[in-house]
């Protein structure tokens, strides 16, 4: 598999799909001293089956919208840094409600081109996507500004959603049970085994997210991203989803 990405950097680029995965994915606030000694307690085990979980359920509706109201944290300060990246200060002048709608387009969007690249042997991004992605300034993530109205945010969710149906196109339940498909994932794996940090682990609180270091934090991939859980009310629940180590908004 080739080591094409995800392309979040800012014009003048305009592949969509650009930047390295081997390079691309590390952990966020990931210290040394934050993994776990103990290797792969019950615990973790039922993050990677959450994790699993949601990924099965992302080829059959190929949407993170139900994903992220059945699967995500719900405490409100952990939620909002959640779907703010990590910083709160992105978007402040929105509510929660459509700081959610922008998290749910763009991982909607990110999935869909990683899947895209995990069913294909060449990796490149379809020709209609390339076109429309050369010929459309994404106002989320290639403006160096924020959106300013509510109007400029609806379009750039309009935009992303406009991609995210041509990856569509191409991605059947059936296809995910190809052989393509297995041999990429087992290829990222035994990749993330030797070049990348150590997952799955455990993690001793998080501080971009304000989660003591009391508090276990469970980080798995079950793809090519790492799903960060944490336990809300005994129940494994997603908090962040690392995209890019350096990935920011705006």
């Amino acid at each position: 598999m080739k080591n094409n990405f995800l392309m979040l950097s800012r014009p003048p680029l305009k592949s969509l799909i650009i930047v390295l995965i081997i390079s691309a994915i590390a952990p966020a606030a990931t210290k040394a001293n934050q993994r776990a000694t103990k290797p792969r307690p019950a615990t973790l085990r039922r993050a990677e089956v959450v994790a699993n979980r949601i990924v099965q359920r992302f080829h059959h509706t190929l949407d993170f919208s139900g994903i992220f109201a059945d699967e995500f944290v719900t405490e409100p300060g952990l939620r909002l840094r959640g779907v703010s990246f990590g910083d709160t200060e992105h978007l402040k002048g929105f509510d929660v409600a459509t700081r959610e709608r922008v998290f749910v387009a763009l991982m909607t969007d990110f999935h869909l081109c990683a899947e895209y690249m995990l069913v294909q042997k060449d990796n490149e991004i379809p020709s209609e996507v390339e076109k429309l992605r050369s010929n459309t300034k994404l106002l989320l993530i290639d403006s160096t500004r924020e959106p300013g109205t509510l109007q400029e945010l609806n379009q750039g969710i309009r935009d992303f959603e406009k991609i995210s149906a041509l990856y569509r196109k191409y991605l059947s339940a059936a296809i995910f049970r190809g052989h393509v498909y297995i041999e990429n994932i087992r290829s990222e794996r035994e990749r993330a085994k030797v070049i990348f940090h150590n997952v799955p682990r455990i993690e001793r609180g998080n501080r971009q997210f304000g989660i003591p270091e009391n508090v276990p934090v469970y980080v798995v991939r079950p793809e090519v991203f790492d799903y960060y859980f944490i336990e809300e009310k005994g129940v494994m629940k997603l908090f962040y989803v690392n995209i890019l180590s350096n990935f920011k908004l705006f």
